[in-house]
C-alpha cells in the first residue's frame, strides 16, 4: 500500500498473488500550465477490479484518458503485460484490448444499436458482404446474458439513458478486451439493472478480465470491488484500500478531511401558487399528471428509470410538445412550443443528458454557464464582456466549478464540473421555476452536499424547484413534499416525508391498481 502523504490507512489489503498486466508510472499531465496529474503510479492485476475513486477534478478521467489513448502524458511510462506502450489514439488502446465504457454514450445517435455494437469489426462473408446472421445471433446471446429485450434495428437515439449505458456496457464486454475502464457505469441504472450488470462484472473477473469501476457512488465499491485506489488533486493518496473500509474513511481520503454531519435544512413556509398542472399527458409516456407547485417549494418527483418523471421534466420545460392537458404560471395559463418559450415564462431546467441536451461542449465555460442570462448583460444593443466575466466568475465560484480558464471548452471538463456548469446557468437566469432531472449524477459526495444546500437555499429566497430523482435518499433530504411516479403515472404525493424504506417501494413496487 502506497500514500503519497505517508498516512496509514485502516482496511490495506495485502499484496494479490495475481500478475500485474498494467502499470503506469510517473504519470504527469498538465493543460494550460496547471499540472492536473502529478507523478502517479498505478497498476492493476489480472482479474482483478480496482475501483478508482475520487472527487471531481481529481484526475481520474484524465488518467483513463491517457491510458486509452485519447491524452498523451506530458511524463511518464505505461507497461502493458509487461511491454511498453504508448496510444496516440483510441483505436491503438483499444487493438491492445482496452476498451472504455464512458460515462456519457460514445454511441453513434443515427445508427442502430447492433451497428454500434459491431462498428470497425463487422463480421463478413467476403469483401463488402456482411454477415448479419452471426452478428445477430452473438447480439441476442449478449441481451440474453444482460436480460435485455431491444430489438436489433433501433436506433441508439430512441434508447432511454439506461438502455444507452447497457448498449455501451455489452459493446465492451463483446470485444473480449482484457481491460475494461467503466466511468460511472451505474448512474444511469435501476436496481435491477445495476445488480445485472455486478453479475456480469463478477463473471468477467472469473474469466480473467481486469476491470477499473469509477464511481461516485461508495456503497457499490464493497459490492463489486476487490480493492481501491484514491486520487486527490492529482495524485494518488491511497491504493490497496479494502473495499470494507466504512464509507467515512473513503470519503476522507478523496477530500483529505472528514466531511461534516448534515444538518437537517430549515424549510421555510411555501407561499402562493407558482405552477398549476392540470391532466398532462403525452403520448405513451405519461398521462393524468395534477400537481401545484408553490413559491418558495421543492417539489420531489421520485421515480426509477422508466417511470416517466424524465419525459414529464422535458414537457414541463417545453423540450417535448404537442401534450394533453394545462399548464399555468402565476394563474396565465401557458402554452410551450420550445425550451426557448419556457425560459420567457420564467421555466428553467437542467437536463439529465447535459452533454447533448445542457451544454454546447465546444463552446467555453463562460459561453455556456452566460447562455440564459444575456439579456441581463446587454448595454446599447452589445454584451458587456466584463459583466459577463464578473458575473459567470460569481457563479462558478459559488459552485467551486475546477477550471484553468473560462474560456476553456467545457468539453474538457470532468462530468461534475460540466454538469456544475449547468446548473451555475440557472443561478444566473433566476427562472420563477427551475426544474432539476437527476442533478447531483456523477458528482462527488462533498458537492451533493453542496447542491442540497443551493437548492434549499434557492427555495427560502422564494424560487420554486421541481426536482427529480431516482434516489429516495436524496429526494428526501431536500423535498418540502415528495410525488412518486410509476409508470408514467402519480402513484403516490407525500406532504409529510415518508421513511426512505417507504419511498423505495413506492418507487419499485409494481402498480396493481391500473
Amino acid at each position: 500500500m502506497k500514500t503519497q502523504e505517508n498516512s496509514q490507512v485502516p482496511g490495506t489489503r495485502e499484496p494479490d498473488a495475481n500478475p500485474v498486466i498494467l502499470a503506469m508510472k510517473h504519470i504527469s499531465k498538465s493543460f494550460l500550465g496547471v499540472k492536473v496529474l502529478d507523478n502517479v503510479d498505478f497498476y492493476l492485476r489480472k482479474g482483478e477490479v480496482v475501483a478508482f475513486l475520487g472527487a471531481n477534478g481529481a484526475g481520474k478521467s484524465t488518467l483513463m484518458k491517457i491510458l486509452s489513448g485519447v491524452y498523451h502524458a506530458d511524463e511518464g511510462q505505461i507497461f502493458l503485460h509487461d511491454k511498453q506502450v504508448s496510444f496516440s489514439k483510441p483505436i491503438q488502446a483499444y487493438r491492445a484490448g482496452i476498451s472504455v465504457v464512458h460515462q456519457e454514450s460514445s454511441l453513434i445517435p443515427t445508427l442502430t444499436i447492433i451497428e454500434n455494437l459491431f462498428l470497425s469489426r463487422e463480421y463478413r462473408n467476403g469483401p463488402g458482404v456482411l454477415n448479419d446472421k452471426r452478428m445477430l445471433t452473438e447480439y441476442e446471446a449478449l441481451c440474453k446474458r444482460f436480460d435485455l429485450a431491444i430489438p436489433s434495428a433501433t436506433k441508439v437515439r430512441d434508447l432511454s439513458p439506461a438502455h444507452k449505458k447497457m448498449a455501451e456496457i455489452m459493446k465492451a464486454v463483446s470485444r473480449n478486451s482484457s481491460i475494461i475502464i467503466m466511468d460511472e457505469p451505474t448512474d444511469a441504472l435501476s436496481s435491477q439493472e445495476t445488480a445485472i450488470l455486478f453479475k456480469t462484472v463478477g463473471d468477467l473477473r472469473r474469466q480473467g478480465m481486469s476491470i477499473v469501476f469509477i464511481t461516485h457512488f461508495l456503497d457499490e465499491v464493497k459490492s463489486i470491488a476487490d480493492s481501491a485506489t484514491v486520487i486527490r488533486d492529482g495524485r494518488i493518496v491511497a491504493e490497496r484500500v479494502s473495499p470494507q473500509l466504512p464509507i467515512k474513511g473513503i470519503v476522507a481520503l478523496m477530500l483529505g478531511k472528514d466531511i461534516a454531519e448534515r444538518r437537517p435544512f430549515v424549510k421555510t413556509q411555501a407561499g402562493k401558487e407558482e405552477l398549476v398542472v392540470r391532466n398532462l399527458g403525452r403520448r405513451k409516456e405519461f398521462s393524468g399528471i395534477s400537481f401545484e407547485l408553490r413559491e418558495g417549494e421543492v417539489l420531489g418527483i421520485a421515480g426509477v428509470v422508466g417511470s416517466g418523471k424524465t419525459e414529464l421534466a422535458r414537457t414541463l420545460s417545453g423540450a417535448s410538445i404537442s401534450h394533453a392537458g394545462s399548464m399555468s404560471i402565476e394563474g396565465r395559463q401557458i402554452r410551450l412550443g420550445s425550451p426557448f418559450d419556457g425560459v420567457r415564462h420564467g421555466i428553467g431546467m437542467a437536463p439529465e443528458d447535459r452533454k447533448t441536451q445542457g451544454l454546447i461542449l465546444d463552446q467555453d465555460i463562460q459561453s455556456n454557464i452566460s447562455l440564459s442570462s444575456l439579456r441581463g448583460v446587454v448595454r446599447h444593443g452589445c454584451i458587456s464582456g466584463r459583466e459577463e466575466n464578473e458575473r459567470t466568475v460569481k457563479a462558478a465560484s459559488r459552485l467551486s466549478i475546477k477550471y484553468t480558464s473560462l474560456k476553456q471548452r467545457v468539453k474538457y471538463l470532468s462530468g461534475g464540473n460540466q454538469q456544475k456548469c449547468v446548473l451555475a446557468r440557472w443561478l444566473l437566469a433566476s427562472p420563477k421555476v427551475l426544474i432539476l432531472d437527476e442533478p447531483t449524477r456523477g458528482i462527488d459526495v462533498a458537492t451533493k452536499e453542496q447542491i442540497y444546500a443551493i437548492v434549499r437555499d434557492l427555495a427560502a429566497k422564494g424560487k420554486s424547484i421541481i426536482y427529480l430523482s431516482g434516489d429516495p435518499a436524496e429526494i428526501l433530504v431536500v423535498s418540502d413534499r415528495v410525488m412518486v411516479m410509476q409508470k408514467g403515472r402519480i402513484k403516490r404525493l407525500y406532504s409529510t416525508s415518508p421513511t426512505e424504506e417507504i419511498l423505495l417501494k413506492d418507487m419499485i413496487e409494481v402498480n396493481n391498481e391500473r
